[in-house]
């Protein structure tokens, strides 16, 4: 009888990863088995009990080196910027919601703080008339990630499978951002 492929540890936190950006931490052990393709045993044999699954499948900073790809020069394309920033957090920020809500951390392990440095020397490079002068590039990125994450946020409430284009929502962070 030939063996079924041995899974990567990777591919198994990939899986369950799934569920429980799905169904949080309440996610049932049937659940997470049915989504790897294993039996809760082999997955607890490697992984421990299900809340180290859980750290390991849902830990990890929000932006990591190299992210968003969305870098760009002075005088950048603020729609751009804003677009792939958007983007970003619709594929990181439910997995980080998720793993806050379940760890009850208080502990904000830097990344919020990263982004918004990221996205503060981002701006801070688009000076050039691109962007308003009389708020600090450290004011202006807290604002939009707020409301980036509120757009993100909203959506993953309401369940959207997809993230849509919204030329509207950021034609108004542009304007934000530009002062006029």
């Amino acid at each position: 009888m030939a063996r079924r492929p041995i899974l990567s540890d990777e591919e198994v936190l990939r899986r369950a990863r799934a569920v429980f950006v799905e169904w949080g931490y309440g996610a049932r052990t049937k659940q997470i088995s049915a989504a790897v393709g294993l039996t809760w045993g082999a997955i607890a044999l490697r992984f421990g009990d299900k809340r180290q699954l859980f750290r390991r499948a849902m830990a990890g900073p929000l932006l990591e080196p190299g992210e968003p790809r969305c870098d760009h020069a002075a005088g950048a394309d603020l729609r751009g910027l804003l677009e792939g920033l958007r983007s970003h957090l619709w594929e990181r920020w439910p997995q980080r919601l998720q793993y806050r809500l379940a760890m009850k951390t208080a502990d904000r392990d830097g990344e919020p703080d990263g982004l918004q440095d990221w996205l503060a020397a981002a701006l801070e490079r688009a000076r050039g008339g691109v962007v308003r002068s009389d708020l600090s590039a450290r004011e202006l990125a807290q604002a939009v990630l707020m409301f980036l994450v509120g757009d993100v946020a909203r959506r993953f409430m309401a369940r959207e499978q997809t993230l849509t284009q919204d030329p509207v929502f950021i034609d108004s962070l542009v304007v934000l951002l530009s002062g006029s």
